[in-house]
This record gives structure tokens, C-alpha cells and sequence, in this order.
């Protein structure tokens, strides 16, 4: 099942919702999967926690984040989140580092489905 639309999906759901955070990363790996193209997916906020390589959820995340890439899923985070949570991009997994908002916006113009979560 082809869809013309490209989906951008934004996670603001961090660790303390683990199973809701793990099924939208599996969701949006799905959509890739059975013919989304392209699917973007843009932590905000608590949401870049996920993303966070030094803590007791990181080798699942790790996992699911690697699956994701290698089904061509641009998985982009929130500079202004990381700044506000004290983060760096050397405590985090790879990722493509953006201003959320505008990132939504530029999606938005250019045509996305938005998925928040």
C-alpha cells in the first residue's frame, strides 16, 4: 500500500512512557516498511531521551534505531531540547541534529502527514 505522502513522526514521549516510546518506534518503522516513503522521525523535547546511549534502555533503542536507519528513516533531534536537557551529541546516539520547530514547519510546507505523539 503506496501513500504519495511522506510522514514526519514526532516523539515527545521520553522514558518515563517507555512502551509508548518503543511502540512508535516500531510504528514508525512499519510505515517504512509497507511503503511510506519517505518517514522522518523528530524527537522533542523528553522525547530525545530516547536517544540518550549511556542508560538501562539504550541497547533496545539502539536496536530499534538501527533497523530504522537501514530502512532509510532520516532520524533528526531537537537541538533546543538537547540544550534544555543539558545534553550533548556525544551522549547521544547519531542523529541529525535540527530546530524542532522549524523542522515541522519546513515539513509541513513541504507537503508531510504529521504524526505527533
Amino acid at each position: 500500500m503506496q501513500n504519495a505522502s511522506p510522514t514526519l513522526v514526532v516523539l515527545t514521549t521520553g522514558k518515563e512512557a517507555f512502551v509508548r516510546a518503543n511502540a512508535v518506534l516500531q510504528m514508525t518503522l512499519m510505515l517504512s516498511k509497507f511503503g511510506q516513503k519517505p518517514v522522518e522521525l523528530l524527537t522533542l523535547g523528553p522525547g530525545i531521551e530516547i536517544l540518550k546511549a549511556n542508560q538501562k534502555n539504550s541497547p533496545q533503542f539502539a536496536q530499534q534505531l538501527n533497523a530504522m536507519k537501514e530502512a532509510g528513516i532520516e532520524i533528526a533531534v531537537c537541538e533546543q531540547s538537547m540544550q534544555n536537557l543539558g545534553l550533548t551529541s556525544d551522549q547521544m546516539f547519531e542523529a541529525k541534529i535540527v530546530r524542532g520547530g522549524e523542522e515541522v514547519a519546513r515539513r509541513i510546507q513541504e507537503g508531510y502527514t504529521v504524526l505527533t505523539f
